[in-house]
């Protein structure tokens, strides 16, 4: 009886989430997040840390013919946005986000080449090829702070486009994979002064 007394019954949290988002308009889904970190953090002396996960799915409604449909829609995701809310208890609150499942191609001006080589190397270096990869990238904004969470998160995602691409008129070759993902990295942060980590994880396809 003591031991339940002190919990935190795991059919509450859908209930105290779906009342937190029915009671508020919320500018920015990170602040949906941050709100409801501070929620089970205030509200429940027992919880010794939080951790909070949101994603938005892109839906987009559906059209016959240029006519809108009237209930249909249809999920067409160009990277998926998240974001991530935590804290330990009389610790600060850390907020992260992120962007996956953004799929990007190059046909041209992407090579493999300057590697380290020895006896055992048969791999050819290879001066023009595809590369499509799907990228995971995570940031973090350190301590929390009253940000313009969507600047931010459109400007990153206008700095991975731009360094995996290059110039709309003329593209920018890239020596390796590895370069363009390190690219990606230095880009964010010399641009994006609010972002105190980057990490980038790509699978290539």
């Amino acid at each position: 009886m003591t031991i339940c007394s002190i919990s935190c019954l795991s059919n509450e949290i859908p209930s105290l989430v779906c009342k937190a988002q029915s009671e508020y308009h919320y500018d920015y889904f990170k602040q949906f997040a941050i709100d409801i970190c501070k929620h089970f953090m205030t509200t429940f002396c027992q919880v010794a840390y939080v951790k909070t996960y949101v994603q938005e799915v892109p839906w987009q409604r559906l059209h016959e013919n240029g006519v809108p449909h009237i209930h249909s829609f249809i999920c067409v995701p160009d990277g998926i946005r998240f974001c991530e809310a935590e804290q330990c208890r009389n610790g600060p609150l850390v907020v992260f986000a992120g962007i996956k499942d953004l799929k990007l191609m190059k046909t041209t001006q992407s090579g493999f080449e300057g590697f380290f080589k020895n006896e055992h190397t048969t791999l050819p270096e290879r001066h023009d090829r595809i590369l499509c990869g799907e990228l995971f990238c995570k940031w973090s904004y350190g301590e929390c702070k009253d940000f313009d969470f969507d600047c931010i998160w459109n400007k990153i995602r206008e700095c991975i486009i731009e360094a995996f691409s290059g110039p709309p008129d003329c593209g920018e070759y890239s020596p390796s994979y590895q370069k363009t993902v390190n690219s990606i990295q230095m880009l964010v942060l010399s641009k994006v002064s609010q972002v105190s980590s980057f990490l980038l994880w790509s699978e290539k396809i």
